[in-house]
């Protein structure tokens, strides 16, 4: 399934999230990350998430059942979202 996960968390905490995101998805812009995951991975990273999660964090995970449903447009000097992984 595809994924997008964004966060809203204080400057101090954002590395942590970062770091537990990038081993799964791709980084795609400040806190924006995406990727395909089976339903178990996306199980374990939220699992993962809420281990993570202080009272000022807030974080959105997306799952969609398909990326060939979704449609997007890059604007400006960005990379295409899962470019990375081609």
């Amino acid at each position: 399934m595809l994924v997008i996960v964004v966060y809203d968390v204080p400057a101090d905490r954002t590395r942590i999230y970062r770091k537990l995101l990038r081993r799964r998805l791709e980084h795609v812009q400040q806190s924006v990350f995406y990727g395909e995951l089976t339903e178990g991975q996306v199980t374990g990273m939220k699992n993962e998430i809420r281990e993570k999660l202080e009272s000022d964090d807030s974080v959105i995970v997306f799952e969609m059942g398909s990326s060939t449903v979704v449609e997007y447009t890059t604007l400006g000097d960005a990379d295409e979202p899962g470019s990375r992984f081609t």
